[in-house]
């Protein structure tokens, strides 16, 4: 089951998992689990913060997006599995709808993933403005571990929209997921920026 190989794994276990040949977990899956202890270290940074509302407000909106990546980490170790046995079939005239079909759920699921990271950089910049300025380089490594998930769901998408293209008809996937894919990399570099500042001495 993919969210054992996430959710209810060590952190050993799972980067055993990462080393095997199986795509489950694989990249998507480990941005996704970055980008929740982005959202674990934004928690932190409010909780001591204990007398600002919008900061408690803040740590209950990351403790809830650090839970949907983890799911959302599950399911995208569970689309890069059925891509990559996709990719292992045999040349037949069956290989590249199959392909096409799953790279179209890898990208649905890197979408997810990046959906769920963009609103965890949202959440830390909020943090900035309110949180504990003795933990501010917590903070700026939140943001950095953030812009490494923001990352790799940029990457995964474009590659899922590539591998899509080359299989089939992929207009509508690239209508559906071109612009977030831009997104992300915009999102990447200014979360970055956000953490350079916020780590300066």
């Amino acid at each position: 089951m993919a969210t054992n190989a996430v959710h209810d794994r060590t952190v050993g276990m799972f980067l055993q998992g990462l080393r095997q040949p199986t795509g489950n977990p694989g990249g998507g899956a480990a941005g996704g689990v970055v980008a929740a202890v982005g959202a674990a270290l934004g928690t932190m940074v409010c909780a001591y913060t204990p007398n600002d509302p919008r900061a408690r407000e803040r740590a209950l909106a990351l403790d809830l997006l650090g839970d949907r990546l983890v799911a959302a980490a599950a399911a995208d170790a569970e689309a890069s599995e059925r891509l990559g046995a996709a990719l292992a079939l045999p040349d037949s005239p069956d290989r590249s709808p199959t392909v096409f079909t799953a790279a179209t759920d890898a990208c649905a699921a890197s979408a997810a993933l990046g959906e769920l990271s963009l609103a965890v950089a949202r959440e830390l910049r909020e943090v900035a403005d309110v949180g504990n300025r003795h933990l501010m380089s917590d903070l700026a490594v939140a943001a950095d571990v953030t812009a490494a998930g923001i990352g790799a769901s940029a990457t995964n998408l474009r590659g899922g929209l590539a591998l899509a293209a080359a299989h089939g008809d992929s207009a509508a996937l690239e209508a559906a997921h071109r612009p977030l894919a831009d997104a992300l990399l915009a999102a990447r570099t200014d979360i970055r920026a956000l953490a350079d500042r916020l780590g300066e001495p």
